[in-house]
């Protein structure tokens, strides 16, 4: 279908075009707008995107006789937006914004009634009217075109877009990138480029996603400096193939920095604040856990987490507040190593803010915590575990379909190990559901029948008083190895509902 069609009879058509419109081969269109792309001199004119943060997205602009102007946006809209992102090896196309989205552009306006089909390979072989500057004809920038793009590479296949299997875009379809020689310097590059922090992990050997067994036949060689994949020097595999034992996942952090705030930097005490998109922003306290806090602690090197204060620390400026919720095992060494649930969770209530308050730099001995664990057969603990009360603090329920019921247990001297339920009454139950993100209320139930397998039994006769507020500050024996029989496990179900998580045990 001809998209609008300015037939201007003065065109230098030769007597070979002529011939072919009459013999219907050549198109109207075709006719009229044979040899006006923008071809100058043999050579097709440079393209870019301006003003809209990445090189794949903006406004867009082509260079004519050392000039760079703009597009009219006069019937522009995803084909030509298309032909554009592929011409800069940017993917497929999103939007073909118009009305000067990403701000109005300087200089002539070089092209007008652009129509491509959407499958041309560049800018210069879709049809458009005669190069000159529309400006004078009374068009304004006001009505410059621009693309949005999808970029050269993407994460698929993982938990949103900052993790998942490498795809590149070959011009026409995504492509698959092989785990042969792909570097973690490549993966840093591709988490700065999506705006998605640091790389975390590089996994290697990993089956092809749904995958015709056509594969990248290039090598990337960053530097990690670069500003984007596209940047980075390529070199084609030896033969054209690329020898790879499967494809390539990258994890990024998403999140670079964590902060705990008092009315001015407070190193080891405050609301939680994470450095998120270019801002900071308040953690709703919703589902924060004493194992989110243990990590935020040991990150900022303030030790452990003494409490999750309820009542939240007034901030100036801590607006606004993130709502996602981090679901930590105490075992991770950064916040943003925890899975995390943000689709389809509730707004935070305004001044529902996340707090902590740490023990600071000095090493902190628990209450009732025996830094001398005896291991089974008298072994000394294992080289690399933590030797320190201070260093396990973590609180999870396992169960195969319960949410908020399972098996109490708790992370010590690098192992995870029951909690003995005589005498816990109904005040330590509701700190330990509560503390867990699981309601205020819970009930032990000695009807499951014993667990398999073989486990530490890490304390028993724990009891919290009225002023405590996490299970670390109740009064127990101490701790050690085998503290009750396993028929005494305390199997604990609490009142409220947690938002599953995608995890076999629930990691809180």
């Amino acid at each position: 279908m001809v998209k609008g069609v300015f037939c201007s009879w003065d065109c230098a058509l030769d007597d070979m075009a002529v011939k072919m419109a009459l013999n219907g081969q050549l198109s109207l269109q075709g006719l009229c707008f044979l040899h006006l792309s923008i071809m100058v001199g043999g050579q097709a004119l440079k393209l870019r995107l301006m003003d809209g943060g990445h090189r794949c997205k903006g406004r867009v602009e082509v260079e004519y006789q050392g000039i760079w102007g703009t597009v009219s946006q006069y019937l522009w809209d995803l084909q030509d937006a298309a032909v554009v992102c592929r011409q800069l090896g940017c993917g497929d196309a999103f939007q073909a914004p118009i009305a000067s989205y990403f701000g109005p552009g300087v200089g002539p306006i070089w092209l007008f009634n652009v129509s491509c089909e959407g499958t041309e390979s560049a800018l210069h072989d879709c049809s458009q009217n005669p190069i000159k500057d529309y400006t004078s004809d009374g068009w304004s920038h006001n009505w410059d075109a621009g693309a949005v793009c999808s970029g050269f590479v993407h994460l698929v296949g993982g938990h949103g877009p900052c993790s998942g299997q490498v795809e590149v875009h070959s011009g026409k379809e995504w492509t698959p990138v092989s785990d042969g020689n792909f570097t973690f310097l490549a993966a840093q590059v591709i988490c700065a480029e999506l705006g998605c922090g640091k790389a975390v992990s590089l996994i290697e050997h990993v089956p092809f996603r749904g995958s015709d067994g056509q594969i990248w036949e290039e090598e990337f060689g960053c530097t990690g400096e670069e500003p984007e994949l596209w940047s980075c020097p390529r070199v084609p595999c030896p033969g054209g193939t690329c020898r790879h034992s499967g494809a390539v996942q990258v994890v990024c952090s998403a999140y670079t920095e964590v902060r705990l705030m008092k009315n001015g930097t407070s190193p080891c005490e405050g609301q939680v604040q994470m450095h998120i998109s270019g801002g900071w922003k308040a953690l709703c306290a919703s589902h924060w856990t004493m194992a989110n806090a243990h990590i935020v602690c040991r990150q900022l090197g303030c030790g452990v987490a003494i409490s999750n204060p309820r009542g939240p620390y007034f901030v100036e400026g801590s607006d606004p507040i993130w709502k996602a919720r981090f679901h930590c095992s105490g075992a991770e060494s950064f916040l943003w190593n925890c899975p995390v649930t943000a689709l389809g969770v509730p707004d935070c209530v305004h001044g529902n803010t996340a707090s902590v308050i740490c023990s600071g730099n000095q090493t902190q001995v628990l209450p009732q915590c025996n830094d001398s664990v005896s291991e089974p057969g008298g072994s000394a603990a294992s080289e690399g575990s933590p030797a320190n009360c201070s260093e396990f603090l973590a609180l999870r329920m396992v169960s195969e379909d319960q949410e908020c019921a399972g098996w109490l247990e708790v992370f010590y001297n690098g192992t995870w190990g029951s909690v003995c339920r005589s005498p816990m009454d109904d005040f330590t139950l509701s700190i330990v559901c509560s503390q867990l993100g699981c309601g205020d209320r819970g009930q032990l139930d000695t009807s499951v029948a014993l667990r398999e397998g073989s486990r530490p039994r890490w304390v028993d006769l724990i009891q919290c008083r009225r002023t405590d507020t996490s299970l670390w500050e109740c009064p127990s024996d101490p701790w050690k190895y085998n503290s009750c029989s396993p028929k005494e496990e305390a199997y604990v179900s609490c009142a409220g509902d947690l938002l599953p998580v995608s995890t076999s045990h629930h990691f809180l």
